[in-house]
């Protein structure tokens, strides 16, 4: 729920409120990344550029639907790709054995 805010104060009460949601949503998302290495056989299968590309597209059609910065958005979820990229390669090999 958007609210014009009254101080600065508010404002970050507003923002702490947000990542008090976020944390927990990302953190789903981040098991679902590694739940898909069970069915990644080859470290190859890590980075799937369409799949990219899709999320990509999807994530500036909600970004625009919500009125949205489309940049930022794009910014933010390609930065998130890279990190879970990374946790994949990470835990490739552990999840193999």
């Amino acid at each position: 729920m958007k609210k014009k805010c009254h101080s600065l104060k508010e404002v970050r009460k507003n923002i702490d409120r947000i990542d008090r949601k976020l944390v927990p949503l990302i953190g789903e998302r981040e098991f679902y990344v590694k739940e898909s290495l069970k069915f990644k056989y080859k470290k190859k299968d890590i980075v799937d550029k369409k799949r990219i590309i899709e999320v990509l597209k999807k994530i500036k059609v909600l970004s625009k639907k919500s009125s949205v910065n489309t940049k930022t958005t794009e910014t933010f979820w390609k930065f998130m790709i890279k990190v879970f990229i990374d946790l994949e390669y990470k835990l490739f090999n552990k999840v193999k054995k």
